[in-house]
């Protein structure tokens, strides 16, 4: 069941889907900021006590996520410096990633674990702006862990640069670039590949885009990572869709979608955008 909202608890609403059968996830669960986090015309408690509460509620939400994606899956976890640490440790037990700089261990003839691909670093620029006697947050870790070894990868390259177009300024009978070099020519394959620590902006407060969800991510971090991860037709799935950013980019890229959310205000905005959308 594809293209569809559910208001529940992860928890229960991910035994009604088969395993290894969703593609892409993401996740922006609640970073246990111990704060009251209001929406328009509601509110939410974002707090687990200790950091062991808050990965003793995550690690089943996490086991069955693990459970329903893809062999060729991706799962990307959102979280800030709160509990990244944690999050990081508990990843690698439910994907059976025992050193992420080793080659997936092969655990049995029809079981290959999981492989921890990336530390993304979101720096976002807004927001965190009181002094106080530490560093400014400006950024949060997205945490990319996948199936097995052969998980989707769609190489992203940054737009090229002025001295990139002067290098390669000649063209053949095809329209393409290249540079000359000692009597070899070499064809341009674009701007440079896209790194670890992604300069997205957060979203203004009076950006149109802002729906008053007080977690909404920007929807271009979204269709970078779905971009990235998956390819037209597949399934993207977020079990905390909030406001639906998610679920709005998957359209928008042509990917099936599944959200689901506990708070009924969430989804409530996330039926509007879809609506919008057409």
């Amino acid at each position: 069941m594809t293209n569809c909202l559910q208001r529940d608890d992860c928890l229960h609403a991910l035994d009604g889907i088969s395993a290894a059968s969703v593609q892409l996830i993401y996740l922006d669960p609640p970073f246990n900021t111990q704060r009251r986090r209001k929406t328009r015309t509601s509110t939410y408690e974002d707090a687990f006590g200790s950091a062991a509460d808050y990965i003793d509620y995550m690690r089943p939400r996490v086991e069955h996520l693990h459970r329903i994606l893809a062999p060729h899956g991706s799962l990307f976890f959102h979280c800030d410096w709160r509990t990244s640490h944690h999050v990081r440790v508990m990843l690698d037990q439910v994907f059976g990633v025992e050193s992420p700089s080793q080659p997936p261990i092969r655990t049995s003839k029809k079981h290959v674990a999981g492989v921890f691909v990336n530390e993304i670093i979101w720096h976002y620029g807004l927001g965190a702006s009181q002094m106080r006697r530490q560093l400014l947050t400006k950024h949060d870790m997205i945490f990319w862990y996948a199936s097995g070894p052969k998980f989707t990868f769609n190489l992203i390259r940054d737009e090229p640069t002025e001295a990139m177009l002067a290098k390669y300024r000649h063209t053949d009978q095809n329209g393409n670039r290249f540079m000359l070099s000692y009597g070899k020519r070499y064809l341009f394959k674009g701007g440079k590949p896209l790194d670890d620590v992604w300069d997205i902006p957060a979203i203004a407060p009076t950006s149109g885009e802002r729906v008053g969800y007080p977690t909404q991510k920007p929807l271009a971090l979204l269709q970078r990572i779905i971009r990235l991860a998956s390819n037209a037709g597949e399934t993207v799935l977020d079990p905390f869709c909030g406001s639906g950013t998610t679920l709005v980019a998957a359209k928008h890229l042509g990917r099936n979608w599944i959200g689901i959310d506990a708070n009924p205000q969430a989804i409530k905005l996330a039926e509007t955008r879809l609506a919008q959308d057409g």
